[in-house]
Order: C-alpha cells, then structure tokens, then sequence
C-alpha cells in the first residue's frame, strides 16, 4: 500500500494527522505500507528567525480576537493531548521550513523507511514539544544526525540549494492536484483524504483500501 501525503511541519493538524494515521497503520498491523511524503509550506515567505508569538500570528491569520485565538489554540492543544501528543503549541516560535523539507528530500533519497518517519517525527516533536526554530541550521542538523543522516550530507544540502526543485515540484503538483490545506492523504494514488480524521475513520480507509488489494491479487492470480 502506498500513501502519499502533503504535510508542513508547523501545522499542527499534520502532527495530529500523522500520528492518528500511524496508530491507525499499527492497530491492523499493515507492514507493507510505504508512506510517500509531499512538501507543502504553509508560508513560503515565513521569517529565519521567530518574530511573533503563536498568538498574535494565529489572530492575525485567522482574523480572529485575542480572546478568540487563544481559544482555537487551546482546543487544537487538547485535540493533540487527547491523542498522547503532548504539544506546547502556544509557545511555538514560527519561521521557514524550506530547510527542514529539504532535508526530508534527502532522508527519501537513504530510500530507508525509518529513517525517513524518524526524521519527520522528530521534526514535529522539535516545533511542538520543544519549541526550537525549524529554520536554525544547527537544530537541523542536530535532528538529521539523530535520524541516521550523515552528518557531511546534510550539511551539503544546508550550505546549498539541493532540493529546492523537489519541494518546489512537489507544491505545484499540490496545485494542480486541488490540494488547499494539509494534511492531503492520497491512498494507491486513487483515494484522496482531506484532513486529520479521527483514528477510527483511518482504519475504515485503510480497511478498505486493503480490501481492493486483496481482490486485485485474487484476480492477477487467475489470470
């Protein structure tokens, strides 16, 4: 099974998404499942360096009050504890994740599985739980080693532009796909899942999708 999805490592629904995904995967024990992850900034321009806090930039995104915001925040805050994710969302310092999806970029090309989640859990967790800055080049390079970069290839990729055209690439076919917001699940390039549904309604999917699978092999087999 194949699941490509688009996803920003700032979003706080992708790090939902993907965790409700992953359980999901886990609880009917799939192991032949390749997860196939897309880039998608949620703000291509976002500063180097944090300059607002999580409030301000929340009011002012989603023209909301202070009191409003903090409310969303709050709720997105207990969405993700419910689910064992015990993020600081409040106190996340936004800026670019051009970097980190670069990096990602490289992690698929080690074609190594848990590499590639490794690096984008630890990503998450980074932003969420420790509230570090996804665009400092140190932190980045602290993150890749400990998902089993190699430390001289990820400081090439950091001192140049590598993969710039695959993330590029990889938003425009967001675009021309119709794809809005993250998380974007696509199953078997076929099924498209907008959102982080609960965990409950991933295993629906993956059930079913499975369920094409195996009618699919019982037909090649009679052939």
């Amino acid at each position: 099974m194949k699941i490509s999805y688009w996803i920003d490592y700032n979003c706080p629904y992708c790090y939902i998404g993907i965790n409700r995904l992953n359980k999901a995967i886990n609880e009917l024990k799939l192991n032949d499942v390749k997860m196939d992850i897309h880039s998608f900034e949620l703000d291509p321009n976002a500063p180097t360096t944090a300059n607002t806090t999580t409030l301000e930039r929340f009011a002012e995104k989603y023209n909301l009050s202070k009191t409003d915001a903090q409310k969303e925040i709050d709720k997105i805050t207990k969405w993700a504890n419910e689910d064992n994710l015990n993020i600081k969302y409040e106190t996340t310092k936004f800026t670019n994740t051009r970097d980190a999806h670069r990096l990602t970029k490289l992690a698929i090309l080690s074609n190594n599985q848990s590499i590639i989640n490794k690096f984008s859990n630890l990503l998450y967790e980074a932003y969420f739980v420790e509230n570090l800055e996804l665009a400092n080049k140190d932190v980045l390079l602290d993150l890749s080693i400990k998902a089993g970069l190699e430390k001289e290839e990820v400081q090439n990729v950091l001192d140049s532009d590598k993969f710039d055209k695959e993330v590029e690439l990889d938003e425009r076919v967001a675009v021309d796909t119709g794809i809005r917001g993250v998380p974007y699940f696509i199953f078997n390039n076929r099924h498209a899942v907008p959102g982080a549904l609960p965990t409950s309604e991933f295993i629906n999917v993956l059930r079913k999708i499975k369920f094409e699978e195996d009618i699919a092999k019982e037909y090649a087999a009679k052939q």
